[in-house]
C-alpha cells in the first residue's frame, strides 16, 4: 500500500485593522514584541504554521509568518477564545508601513458617555493620562453620543451605571457601524456586565475604574483587529 506524504498547509488568516490607530496600538502592545493574539474559534493546534496578512485602510497588506504558541480554549476574564501567534521574523515592510502610518497619525478620538458631569470630567482626565494626545469628546446622554458616533471615533467609553439604557443603546450603535467602534463599558453591576458583553462590548471594567485596569482595557480594545478571516 502506497503511503502519501501531505505537505502541511499553513493556517492562513487575513487580519484587518479598523484604522491606523488600531494597527499602531497593536504594534506598540503586541507586534513589536514578536506576536499577536487573534480572536477565533477555529480549532488551530499549538505549533501550527500560520501566515498572517495584516491590512489597514489605505496602507496596503503586509505578510508575516509564524506559528501558534498558545491557545485560549474558553472565554475568561483575560479575554475571548483565540490563539497566540509568535512570528518567525518581523519583515522590513512592516517597519516601513509603521513609519508611514506614524507620519500620517493625527491622534486618537474617544467618545465618552457619562451622565454625571463631575464623573465625566474625571474620566476624561484619566483617559488623557493614558493617551496624552487623545481628543476626548464628552456626551451626557444617548442622543448626543449617537450623533457624535461615526467613523472618526476610534474608541467609545460608556459609563453604564448612571444611565444603563443609554450606554447599551450607544453600544449597539457602535457595533452596528460598517466598521464597528471598539467599546469599553464601565459598570459596578454584575448584571450590566453580562448585558454589556452580550451587546458586543470589547472590554468591561469596574466603575469607577482603577487606572491600571482602564489602561489595560484601552490598549486591548484599541489594538484589537476589526476582523479576522480564515482562508
Amino acid at each position: 500500500m502506497d503511503e502519501r506524504v501531505h505537505d502541511r498547509v499553513p493556517f492562513c488568516v487575513r487580519v484587518q485593522f479598523r484604522n491606523a490607530s488600531s494597527l499602531l496600538v497593536a504594534y506598540s502592545v503586541n507586534l513589536s514584541r514578536g506576536g499577536v493574539f487573534l480572536e477565533t474559534e477555529e480549532p488551530v493546534q499549538i505549533g501550527s504554521e500560520v501566515t498572517l496578512q495584516l491590512e489597514v485602510a489605505r496602507a496596503g497588506p503586509v505578510l508575516l509568518s509564524g506559528r501558534v504558541s498558545w491557545r485560549r480554549e474558553r472565554p475568561d476574564r483575560d479575554g475571548p477564545v483565540g490563539i497566540g501567534v509568535e512570528f518567525d521574523d518581523m519583515v522590513d515592510t512592516l517597519g516601513e508601513l509603521i513609519d508611514s502610518l506614524v507620519t500620517q497619525f493625527s491622534g486618537i478620538t474617544v467618545l465618552l458617555l457619562c451622565h454625571d458631569s463631575k464623573t465625566r470630567a474625571a474620566l476624561a482626565r484619566q483617559l488623557r493620562s493614558i493617551m496624552s494626545t487623545a481628543e476626548v469628546v464628552g456626551a451626557s446622554d444617548a442622543r448626543v453620543a449617537v450623533s457624535l458616533l461615526d467613523e472618526e471615533i476610534d474608541l467609545a467609553v460608556l459609563d453604564a451605571d448612571g444611565d444603563p439604557d443609554a450606554a447599551l443603546l450607544v453600544l449597539a450603535r457602535a457595533q452596528s457601524l460598517f466598521s464597528p467602534v471598539p467599546s469599553i463599558v464601565l459598570t459596578a453591576s454584575d448584571a450590566l456586565r453580562g448585558r454589556a458583553r452580550e451587546g458586543g462590548a470589547d472590554e468591561v471594567v469596574s466603575s469607577p475604574p482603577p487606572p491600571g485596569e482602564l489602561q489595560t482595557a484601552v490598549m486591548r480594545a484599541l489594538g484589537k483587529p476589526s476582523s479576522v478571516r480564515t482562508r
